[in-house]
C-alpha cells in the first residue's frame, strides 16, 4: 500500500486561496468557512486548521496573496516605456485579474471586511494603500518627464481606482456578459484627454 505524501505548506494554501476564490465568487465573502474550504479541498476541518486558525486567518492569508497580485500588476506596468502604456497596463492586468477570479468587487466592499475584527479591514486597507502607491508613483514620474499636467498625484491616483471601480460595478451589473478588459482602450483614451498634455 503506497503512502500518501501531504502536499507542501505553500502549495496547500495556495490551494486554499483558490477555494476562497471560488466561495466568493459563488457565494460572497460572508460563506467562507474552515468547513467549506474543508470540504471542498477533501480533507478534515481539523486539517484545514494545521494552516489556519479560524476564518478570519483565512481572509487575511487570502488579502495578503491578493495584495502580491496587484502589486505584480505594478511591476510590470512600470516596465512600460511612458506614462500612457503604464497606466494602460494597469487596466488591462487589473481586468484580467477580475475575469480570471470575479472576486474583488465582493472582497473590498463585503460586511466580512469592514464589520468585526479590525485585523481584516487594516489589511484591506494595506492592500489598497500599496496599490494606490504604486499609481501615485507612475503618475508623479509622469508628471516630472512632462507626459502629464501637473495634478494632485494622490487625487489622480483615487481617480484612477474609481475609474476601474466605476468600470467594475457596470461590469457586474450587466452580469459579466462581456470582457471587462475591452474597456483598457476607451478608458486609456479618456484618461489621456483628460491628463495628458
Amino acid at each position: 500500500m503506497k503512502e500518501k505524501r501531504r502536499k507542501p505548506v505553500s502549495q496547500r494554501k495556495e490551494e486554499v486561496f483558490l477555494i476562497i476564490s471560488q466561495i466568493i465568487a459563488e457565494k460572497g465573502l460572508s460563506e467562507v468557512s474552515t468547513t467549506e474550504v474543508a470540504k471542498r479541498l477533501g480533507v478534515s476541518q481539523p486539517a484545514i486548521y494545521k494552516y489556519f486558525k479560524s476564518k478570519d486567518e483565512m481572509i487575511i492569508y487570502f488579502l495578503e496573496n491578493l495584495k502580491e497580485q496587484l502589486s505584480d500588476i505594478i511591476k510590470k506596468a512600470k516596465k512600460e516605456k511612458d506614462t500612457e502604456k503604464r497606466l494602460r497596463r494597469i487596466y488591462t492586468e487589473h481586468f484580467k485579474l477580475l475575469e480570471r477570479t470575479k472576486i474583488l468587487p465582493r472582497v473590498v466592499f463585503s460586511d466580512v471586511i469592514h464589520i468585526g475584527k479590525k485585523e481584516k479591514k487594516e489589511k484591506l486597507k494595506e492592500v489598497v494603500n500599496m496599490y494606490r502607491e504604486g499609481i501615485k508613483e507612475i503618475l508623479q514620474e509622469g508628471i516630472k518627464k512632462g507626459e502629464i499636467k501637473s495634478i494632485d498625484p494622490e487625487v489622480g491616483a483615487r481617480f484612477f481606482i474609481g475609474s476601474i471601480l466605476s468600470t467594475t460595478l457596470f461590469w457586474m451589473l450587466n452580469n459579466m456578459e462581456k470582457s471587462i478588459t475591452d474597456e483598457t482602450e476607451s478608458l486609456t483614451e479618456n484618461l489621456k484627454k483628460m491628463l495628458f498634455k
